[in-house]
């Protein structure tokens, strides 16, 4: 009967252990998507603040602003759709903390935006100007942090 005792013993160590294990490895996997999630939360709020501040001065009308995109060829109304597109962008980051594809759609759509802006600068030839370097690298880093946005977005649960 004492082995017998003993022998159950070690079976419930053993499951225990492999309850344990299991537990842990899960843990694991939760920390990283919270990591995730945290990291696209995090992404997702600092963009829609650039761009809700970005689309208000467009909107406005702010000369700063406009002056570069009429250089460009860009015209107030174009400016103002710009900007509406931008806030509505941003909208729907700050909408997609409660539901996630709207999330995904709005940081979808600003990277395609921001393609556009680039384009823009490029048959402008922006980049080979280094009096407009800056106003053309500035679309450029947006487009990799909004696509950027889109991925976490895609790839957190």
């Amino acid at each position: 009967m004492r082995a017998m005792g003993q022998n159950v013993e070690r079976t419930f160590v053993l499951d225990n252990f492999a309850a344990h294990a299991i537990v842990k490895e899960h843990s694991f996997f939760v920390g990283r998507v919270h990591a995730m999630s945290f990291a696209a939360t995090t992404l997702s709020a600092l963009v829609a603040l650039v761009f809700l501040l970005a689309g208000a001065q467009k909107l406005l009308l702010r000369p700063q602003v406009t002056a570069n995109l009429l250089r460009l060829g860009v015209g107030s109304a174009m400016t103002r759709t710009i900007g509406v597109l931008e806030i509505a962008g941003a909208l729907g980051l700050v909408a997609g903390l409660l539901w996630r594809p709207i999330a995904v759609a709005a940081a979808a759509g600003l990277t395609l935006l921001l393609i556009g802006a680039i384009g823009y600068h490029v048959r402008a030839r922006d980049f080979a100007h280094r009096r407009h370097r800056s106003h053309a690298t500035a679309p450029v880093l947006l487009a990799v942090v909004a696509g950027a946005t889109t991925m976490l977005l895609l790839l957190t649960p």
